[in-house]
């Protein structure tokens, strides 16, 4: 059976409308392949409308007119009669050429991650979930994260407006999945809220690669280790909760996962993002295994690090 009409599995479809969207300018497509109330989830706050979702494309294309999409992964659920959830890893390649939230165009050649995860009903997006490594464009541009932080936070403070709030997130039972995507969410509760990072020998590679945020690269236990630590010791009372796991077992290729997590905190600890300031931050993210014999060969960790700068420079005022 078809995934729809025009694509026959979820991931052509995924693959095939971002393609339509971006690369073909087909921006008006949007409102055919988005429901009209839309839901949109950020670092930076939830809005809803496919009109949002115009506009904020129309944005992003001004400042990257040549953005490209390259679609290195969809792991996903479903996928019968338009119905299903894909979790969308892509790279981006461009050019900063236009006015944006990143200022006045430098011209400089950048590239960055998104992971973008969808739930689709009969055929449209009813919700995303979208994480993007803008930290990682803030520096290939030339630009400090912590100061565009500062400067974002002077906007919103003036706009009354306000990240996510952290106290307001309700603690979630841990999804119900039997495979290599329930050991996986086991494990990140047990690193994170549990501070045991004794568990990563056991579960990762010796020779694990690790992508994470910035465009930052890491090898073995010891960079799965130090990246940790580096968002522990920064956020001490950190607390974790597991929002979607998704196991993919598809011939010739590793086990896949893709978990979708949050995480709640106070930045009252030297780490990651400099001295102590006492910010409540809301840090959603996404990561993506492939596993092999049971064990992590590569993972990719999608956090919007700006939105947590910002979260800094409004508590610092």
């Amino acid at each position: 059976m078809r995934f729809t009409d025009e694509y026959a599995t979820l991931p052509d479809y995924i693959i095939g409308i971002t393609d339509r969207i971006w690369e073909g300018r087909g921006i008006g497509l949007i409102r055919r392949w988005y429901a009209p109330e839309c839901v949109m989830h950020t670092a930076f706050g939830d809005s809803a409308g496919v009109d949002l979702v115009v506009s904020g494309t129309a944005e992003t294309l001004h400042a990257f007119p040549d953005r490209r999409l390259l679609g290195e992964d969809v792991v996903y659920s479903g996928g019968v009669a338009g119905n299903g959830y894909s979790s969308h890893r892509i790279v981006s390649t461009m050019h900063h050429r236009g006015e944006g939230s990143f200022g006045a165009p430098t011209g400089r050649a950048v590239w960055a991650r998104t992971v973008a995860d969808c739930l689709i009903r009969d055929g449209v997006i009813v919700e995303e979930w979208l994480v993007r490594d803008q930290a990682a464009i803030a520096l290939q541009i030339g630009i400090d994260p912590a100061e565009w932080g500062r400067q974002r936070a002077e906007v919103m403070a003036v706009e009354d407006s306000a990240l996510p709030d952290p106290d307001e997130m309700t603690e979630l039972d841990l999804p119900s999945d039997t495979g290599a995507g329930g050991s996986m969410a086991a494990l990140m509760l047990r690193i994170w809220n549990g501070a045991d990072l004794a568990a990563i020998p056991a579960a990762y590679d010796p020779a694990v690669n690790l992508h994470l945020p910035c465009g930052r690269l890491a090898f073995g236990h010891a960079g799965v280790d130090a990246w940790v630590l580096s968002y522990l010791a920064a956020f001490p009372d950190a607390r974790l909760s597991v929002e979607n796991v998704i196991t993919r077992t598809d011939p010739g290729r590793p086990t896949r996962v893709a978990l979708r997590w949050r995480i709640a905190a106070t930045h009252d600890g030297r780490g990651a993002f400099g001295p102590p300031s006492g910010a409540r931050v809301h840090i959603p993210g996404v990561s993506h295994y492939e596993l092999v014999d049971g064990r992590v060969t590569r993972e990719f960790v999608l956090v919007d690090e700006l939105a947590i700068w910002t979260a800094i420079g409004l508590r610092l005022g």
